[in-house]
């Protein structure tokens, strides 16, 4: 006859979550006994599905006493005690190792850990949970019957214990935000065993389409015990610019997480420099081509487009079209449009990104000559592939010469003084102003903001004949444009300049 025990157990991930065990803690479900004559089987709670369990099975039977003329012969929690010969009246008749404790339709026997009979009747199964009740029963064939005799006595215990890993990871995704290209941003990644049996992580690899612009730095497996924790890092290092997603994967013995996959995102950003210099000339009454030039480029910029808007002096350039021949936009499609006279939008595309750096493409205009002979070149609204990478604009002015139409040849006017660029420019904090006065006289030179408001008086005198030059302090002023100018009985000049902070 056969003694039926369910034993089931339930483990709540909140219980899991709080206990913090040792290496060799475990988590007591539930202990069933079972006596000599019971015939009611037993139940306890489901054994949750992957999970690992230590099923401790001890104790003893004793069947057919000798007041009965019986032979008397023990059943442990594993096998039947081998029966010296002639106790049943049969020489050498012994039991064999089917007779005993099943579980789950399995002997018991074989599955011990460590293998055989223990001679305290104490044996450890390990056991992995299928979701529902295990079945543990006892199995005694002819000519046992546990059961046969009112007299049998003894009782069997069987004790229940989990012992399964359990991970928490810090992070179930990561976002690095933007990074710049040629920088790094690291992240740490923390996980810990809560559960009550050693946690093994195995294969940690990147996956997914952006998994080159991230760098895993892992050991190859981790062994946690109980209570213990251990970290990683993961990397971002964008190789180009634009949004990149990639993947951890980490194989796990926690039967809740086999597989655990870490989405991982980034933006790769750059931050680029164009615009117009400084140090422009261009002869009057004649056709010149004025460089917009892409000052600032990295590999992996991926500019293919680019916009802008480029504000001139109408009364010094008449613009006549643009010229893309041996620059950088030479294969990009080019439209330009005059907004208005002194304004002029630009925009460009093409299929192979900008390489390196120089003329994105030149002002073909005509340069009329007037008094002063500078134009200011303020370029606006410059963007890069809608945004990414991010653009720096550069401003810059173009002098003018005035050429005697007759021999074709540059003239200066004497006496009159000049107010060179400044350098340099861009600037943070200071730039220095110069001015070259060609014989003795009064100048007052002097600084503007954007608004027309004076933020810094430099030079109200008489200075000699030669270059002067002045300091230009802007600490405490806030990023934008100013403007140098310069009086003397000449007229007026004046020089843009920007402070980028």
């Amino acid at each position: 006859m056969r003694k039926s025990i369910l034993l089931r157990a339930a483990l709540t991930v909140s219980l899991l979550a709080t206990l913090h065990l040792s290496a060799a803690a475990q988590l007591f479900v539930e202990e069933i006994v079972v006596f000599a004559v019971d015939t009611i089987p037993k139940q306890s709670q489901v054994l949750q599905d992957g999970k690992s369990y230590d099923i401790i099975c001890s104790g003893t039977f004793t069947f057919w006493e000798n007041s009965q003329n019986d032979s008397v012969g023990l059943v442990d929690a594993a096998f039947y005690r081998v029966i010296p010969p002639g106790e049943f009246g049969f020489p050498g008749a012994t039991t064999t190792v089917t007779n005993g404790f099943l579980l789950n339709g399995q002997p018991i026997a074989s599955r011990i850990v460590p293998s055989g009979p223990a001679a305290n009747y104490t044996y450890r199964v390990p056991f992995t949970g299928q979701g529902a009740p295990a079945e543990v029963f006892i199995e005694d064939h002819p000519p046992f019957s546990v059961d046969r005799h009112a007299d049998n006595h003894g009782e069997i215990r069987v004790r229940i214990f989990n012992v399964s890993p359990e991970i928490v990871i810090d992070s179930s995704a990561i976002d690095f935000g933007e990074v710049e290209l040629g920088s790094r941003r690291d992240s740490v990644i923390v996980f810990e065993n809560v559960g009550y049996g050693p946690l093994r992580l195995s294969d940690i690899v990147l996956t997914g389409p952006d998994a080159a612009h991230f760098e895993l730095q892992a050991q190859d497996t981790y062994e946690l015990q109980p209570g213990e924790s251990e970290s990683f890092t993961i990397g971002f290092v964008p190789r180009s610019v634009f949004r990149k997603q990639a993947a951890i994967q980490i194989n796990c013995n926690d039967s809740d997480s086999p597989l655990i996959t870490i989405p991982l995102a980034g933006t790769g950003v750059t931050t680029l420099e164009a615009g117009c210099r400084s140090d422009l000339n261009v002869p009057s009454q004649d056709d010149a081509l004025i460089p917009v030039t892409l000052f600032t480029n990295r590999e992996g910029s991926l500019v293919t487009a680019y916009t802008f808007e480029l504000e001139y002096d109408e009364r010094l350039l008449l613009p006549l079209g643009i010229e893309t021949r041996g620059t950088l936009s030479e294969n990009f499609a080019v439209d330009w449009t005059l907004v208005r006279p002194g304004l002029i939008s630009v925009s460009a595309s093409g299929s192979a990104p900008l390489s390196g750096t120089g003329p994105l493409l030149y002002l073909r205009s005509f340069a009329a000559w007037s008094e002063p002979p500078v134009s200011p070149l303020t370029l606006e609204g410059l963007l890069f592939n809608s945004g990414n990478p991010r653009a720096v604009m550069i401003n810059g002015v173009v002098e003018v010469d005035s050429l005697c139409n007759q021999y074709l040849k540059s003239v200066q006017v004497a006496g009159i003084p000049k107010l060179l660029p400044n350098t340099p420019n861009p600037f943070n904090p200071t730039t220095t102003v110069r001015v070259d006065v060609p014989s003795e006289q009064h100048i007052r030179l002097a600084v503007f903001d954007a608004a027309g408001r004076l933020v810094r008086q430099l030079a109200d005198g008489v200075l000699t004949a030669g270059e002067h030059m002045f300091t230009f302090d802007a600490a405490d002023l806030p990023s934008g444009v100013y403007y140098a100018r310069l009086w003397s009985i000449h007229g007026v000049q004046h020089r843009k300049m920007l402070l980028i902070r």
